[in-house]
């Protein structure tokens, strides 16, 4: 018997299926990365689709389902389709690299659109802990992503709300008291649930491709269902979940696992950073005149979840093996649970009806380093005075929603951004290299 050690690599695909000439998916023009995940979850996925025979028999026996196949030069080809599950780390690329052609840029764009920065580091004037001169100001299209810095030893985030005429750079929520005379700015690629007129776009489709020794699996047409991201000892660990279009074995083309590529990043821990939500409600239902400038309020965190998961629907059509054109994102539903050791008397949010902005850090931050993870108007969906006094101590549970957002502006009156990650609802944001 042959070994069961395996690995998991990914290619972003250029059109959905990869389908080549002769109408099926191919690997041919796929470029794999093989991915650094835990092995745990991988194994050979989906299940063959076949149509029941009911017919007339003469005795109590059952007859043999008709298999979903097509025909090609003569001979019949099997469809598979399914979800793969795989768990990895959120580790960054480091100095001098970016996502285009890395793994997490593929797994990412699967699942949400994405603005990388118009530039990397930036060293500010600070004007206040939400406003600060930049050296060269960041681009109109940077309104939204999210920025780190470290202050005091500490990695702390916001996000760009406006970019004003003289350049000056608004955020929110606010930084600390610690962001103070010539600190350095890292702008960090953000990945976002797209909204309004966008809602539902997505960078790319990928193919994966299951290695071993005797034995290698392809899936192709491959769209982000779910990711959901928690602590393994403060490492931030991402659980992601795909449905593929189409998988099929290969086992003759096996040459057994693939060594996989690693950053040269930091893993980001939730360890020297902070969990912060904004001392007021965010621009919702009305869109802001000027980008939100919100003060902070630092939250004693323990531990925390957050989760995104996405409705897909099938575009149908019968031109190929695939049964679809592609997969739409018909709805999205965040979730973000922490818990909080030192309880906050001050959120009744839920009583209230109103929202906060919601952004959790990790350290460090750096070049090509930093994480972070933000609902920039978070619904709470608990009640903030009912404890948990099962442990020890006692916990304050929080979970939030996304809600509606309109607080990113485009100075010069033309009103409220919402191109690229302007306004919208969910961002995970990863440093860059410069």
């Amino acid at each position: 018997m042959a070994s069961t050690v395996r690995t998991l690599s990914v290619a972003k695909e250029t059109s959905f299926g990869s389908l080549d000439a002769s109408n099926l998916p191919s690997t041919a023009g796929l470029t794999f990365v093989s991915i650094p995940c835990e092995v745990a979850p991988l194994t050979p996925a989906g299940d063959p689709i076949f149509s029941e025979r009911t017919d007339t028999t003469d005795g109590l026996y059952n007859i043999s389902p008709e298999l979903n196949t097509v025909w090609s030069a003569g001979s019949r080809v099997q469809h598979r389709k399914g979800p793969i599950t795989f768990k990895i780390d959120l580790t960054t690329v480091g100095a001098s690299a970016n996502y285009t052609s890395n793994y997490l840029g593929h797994i990412l764009g699967a699942g949400f659109s994405t603005q990388a920065p118009s530039q990397t580091s930036d060293t500010a004037t600070v004007f206040s802990v939400n406003e600060y001169t930049p050296t060269s100001a960041p681009a109109l299209a940077d309104t939204g992503t999210i920025i780190g810095a470290e202050l005091a030893g500490v990695a702390e985030y916001s996000a760009i709300t406006d970019i004003d005429a003289s350049g000056r750079v608004r955020m929110s929520p606010a930084l600390s008291a610690s962001f103070t005379g010539t600190p350095t700015v890292r702008h960090l690629q953000t990945w976002f649930s797209a909204s309004r007129s966008q809602t539902g776009a997505v960078e790319n489709t990928c193919a994966f491709q299951l290695n071993g020794v005797d034995f290698r699996t392809n899936y192709f047409g491959c769209v982000m269902e779910s990711v959901s991201i928690s602590l393994d000892n403060h490492r931030l660990m991402a659980e992601f979940t795909f449905q593929c279009a189409h998988i099929i074995d290969d086992h003759g083309s096996a040459s057994g696992p693939v060594e996989p590529a690693y950053n040269s990043g930091a893993a980001p821990f939730f360890t020297g950073c902070y969990a912060v939500v904004s001392d007021g409600a965010p621009s919702t239902s009305t869109d802001a005149t000027t980008g939100d400038s919100l003060g902070r309020i630092a939250l004693d965190v323990q531990d925390f979840t957050f989760s995104v998961t996405h409705t897909l629907a099938e575009k149908g059509h019968s031109n190929s093996i695939l049964g679809m054109s592609g997969m739409e994102i018909g709805a999205t539903q965040a979730e973000c649970t922490l818990s909080i050791t030192e309880p906050n008397a001050t959120i009744n949010d839920l009583f209230n009806r109103t929202t906060r902005q919601l952004i959790i850090g990790t350290g460090p931050v750096g070049n090509g380093k930093g994480c972070a993870l933000m609902l920039p108007s978070a619904v709470l969906r608990t009640d903030p005075k009912k404890y948990d006094t099962t442990g020890e101590i006692s916990i304050q549970t929080l979970t939030y929603s996304q809600g509606r957002y309109a607080g990113d502006y485009q100075d010069g009156g033309t009103g409220v951004y919402q191109a690229n990650a302007g306004c919208s609802p969910i961002r995970i944001a990863l440093g860059v290299g410069s």
